[in-house]
C-alpha cells in the first residue's frame, strides 16, 4: 500500500516533465500536477488511519438527491483516459497502478475506506483505468479489390467475354485492379 505514494509520485514527475517542454499544455497539467499531489496526500492519510484502526464513517451517499446548485463545467478534459495522449509516459504508472488496484489488501482497503474510492475515481478515469475498450470499427475500404474470378477470361451468360482480372502498373508505379 505504500506504493501509492511512489506511483503518484513518480507520475506527478512524468507530468512535470512535459509541462516544461509543451507550453500550450502547461498551465492543465499544472493543474492536474497539483490535483494529483492533493490525491497522494488524502491517500496517505487514509492508509495511516485505516493501519491505526480509525477510519471514520463514510459520509451518507447523494446520489439520486436533487440538488439546488448547477455543477459549474468541468475544468479538466472528460474522455476516459485523456492523460495517456498528453503524457506518453504515463502509461507505464497506470499499469502500476492497475497491478496494485488489484490486489488483495488494495481490495481490502478500498472495501473497508470506500473514501479512497472517491478520490481515486477521477485519477482512473485520467489513465483510462477500467475503461472498456471502445470497439473498433473497421475502416472503410478506399479501393475494394473485386471478387476473385478463375484464372483465365470469364464468359457470361450472354456470351460476351470479360477481361481478366489482375494487377497492373500504372501511373507514378503504383498498381492498380484491372
Amino acid at each position: 500500500m505504500i506504493t501509492f505514494t511512489a506511483i503518484l509520485s513518480d507520475l506527478q514527475a512524468a507530468i512535470a516533465v512535459v509541462a516544461a517542454r509543451e507550453r500550450t499544455l502547461t498551465v492543465l497539467l499544472v493543474a492536474v500536477w497539483g490535483r494529483i499531489a492533493r490525491m497522494r496526500t488524502r491517500l496517505e492519510r487514509l492508509i495511516a488511519r485505516w493501519r491505526a484502526g480509525i477510519v471514520q464513517a463514510p459520509r451518507k451517499s447523494r446520489a439520486g438527491e436533487a440538488r439546488a446548485s448547477v455543477r459549474a463545467p468541468a475544468a479538466f478534459p472528460t474522455a476516459p483516459a485523456w492523460l495517456l495522449v498528453q503524457v506518453q509516459a504515463a502509461a507505464s504508472y497506470r499499469a502500476q497502478l492497475e497491478y496494485m488496484l488489484s490486489q488483495a489488501e488494495c481490495a481490502e482497503f478500498l472495501a473497508a475506506v470506500p473514501q479512497a474510492g472517491r478520490i481515486l475515481r477521477p485519477l482512473c478515469r485520467m489513465l483510462g483505468i477500467g475503461a472498456a475498450a471502445a470497439p473498433r470499427k473497421s475502416l472503410p475500404s478506399v479501393w475494394a479489390p473485386p471478387s476473385a474470378t478463375p484464372p483465365g477470361d470469364a464468359v457470361r451468360d450472354d456470351g460476351r467475354v470479360l477481361p481478366r482480372v489482375g494487377l497492373a502498373l500504372g501511373p507514378a508505379g503504383r498498381f492498380f485492379y484491372v
